[in-house]
């Protein structure tokens, strides 16, 4: 004989499991999908690579950040950041590296990083944290 409603008590035990389903799933959900909250991606994992979100402020941010006693000497050249891009587009403030001959031209380059705006690397179209090499160009 077949049954047309379900029983008060079978209601529950279903919603129950339900639940604990959608609870166990939020909770790994990273895990399951093959992407760790915490994990920096390389460049070579990502499907989608980070991106400036504007050059021009890009740009902007450099020439603003050129030490003017350099600028006005002619001295000009590059440096070599690496830094982590968060989800968010954003820079982690204590995961910016430079590498330069020139320490001025160093400490110019980290005020600019922590500024800069990205489109965020993705794996599989979620936003991931991810780790960005980027030359900054000093020219007088």
């Amino acid at each position: 004989m077949a049954r047309t409603a379900a029983m008060p008590g079978e209601i529950r035990e279903t919603l129950m499991r339900l639940l604990g389903v959608v609870a166990l799933s939020a909770f790994m959900s990273a895990q399951v999908w093959g992407q760790d909250a915490n994990k920096v991606y390389d460049l070579s994992d990502l499907s989608t690579l980070p991106k400036l979100a504007s050059a021009s402020q890009a740009t902007r941010l450099i020439q603003g950040s050129y030490p003017a006693m350099l600028k006005n000497s002619g001295v000009g050249g590059t440096v070599q950041m690496e830094m982590v891009v968060d989800k968010d587009g954003k820079v982690e403030p204590g995961s910016v590296e430079v590498a330069s001959s020139n320490a001025q031209l160093a400490e110019a380059a980290k005020g600019v990083a922590t500024k800069l705006e990205f489109y965020p690397g993705k794996v599989k179209d979620t936003a991931v944290r991810s780790r960005v090499v980027l030359p900054l160009v000093y020219k007088p």
